[in-house]
């Protein structure tokens, strides 16, 4: 994956959202996130699926289906999706960041699904990394085992939970010696409520 510092890429921030393990929130959340910037910030947007989840077929089957009120605009075979202003990229390669450029995409979300040996070099070389995680049981040992190791990484992340009690948060914040921010519940990924603008709103200008 290209740098951002990379001729064309400039004026495109790249937001790179990773979990520290499978099943915290990472595309809810990738999804909240890109709701924000187009909607609220009013930058053209758009977010990249770089795993194997396949969660953007699926979601682009349900709006295609008319199983949501809303139809999406498809450009054509390997061509991104748009819902409600956002471009939605299938599993993502280099080529797809370099499709956003010449679209004129003023930020970009990728959604690198959990964070391993294989993609922490392309997540690290966005301009923000968040690292998603959960500090309810058998989850927390994955996320303290991450931010552990901050100090071996080449630049500070963001880190955000999806899931834990706000106790639960706060002890990890003192035990890990990081800041910890509690993602909203939200049912609706792509609707912007009060409460997620609140949220964004502290960090993302």
């Amino acid at each position: 994956m290209p740098d951002t510092k990379q001729a064309g890429t400039e004026r495109l921030e790249c937001i790179g959202i990773a979990g520290s393990g499978p099943s915290v929130g990472v595309t809810h959340f990738s999804l909240m996130t890109a709701a924000y910037l187009s909607g609220v910030l009013c930058r053209r947007t758009a977010v990249l699926e770089q795993n194997e989840s396949g969660s953007f077929a699926q979601l682009e089957k349900i709006f295609r289906t008319g199983k949501r009120r809303e139809k999406p605009v498809i450009d054509g075979a390997g061509q991104p999706f748009e819902i409600r202003g956002i471009f939605f990229y299938q599993k993502a390669e280099r080529a797809e960041w370099y499709d956003c450029s010449e679209r004129g995409m003023e930020a970009m979300v990728i959604d690198f699904g959990a964070l391993t040996q294989k993609n922490q070099d392309a997540f690290f070389r966005c301009s923000r990394c968040f690292l998603v995680g959960s500090v309810s049981g058998w989850q927390l040992a994955d996320f303290a085992a991450l931010a552990a190791e901050k100090q071996k990484w080449k630049k500070w992340c963001e880190y955000f939970v999806s899931f834990g009690e706000e106790e639960a948060v706060k002890m990890a914040e003192q035990y890990l010696d990081i800041r910890i921010r509690r993602i909203p519940l939200q049912k609706n990924a792509l609707m912007v409520t009060g409460e997620s603008m609140t949220f964004f709103g502290k960090f993302l200008r």
